[in-house]
């Protein structure tokens, strides 16, 4: 029972860690596109 909740917690880690990660990818490319076409 332990291991399952503890595989659960891991993967709710993972998925967390990803999706900040993609935000964050998301976030630096939206900012360098912006940069090289000199909108501001």
């Amino acid at each position: 029972m332990w291991a399952m909740l503890e595989h659960h917690y891991a993967e709710q880690l993972v998925m967390k860690i990803n999706a900040l990660y993609l935000a964050v990818f998301t976030a630096y490319k939206i900012n360098h596109l912006i940069n090289e076409t000199g909108i501001i």
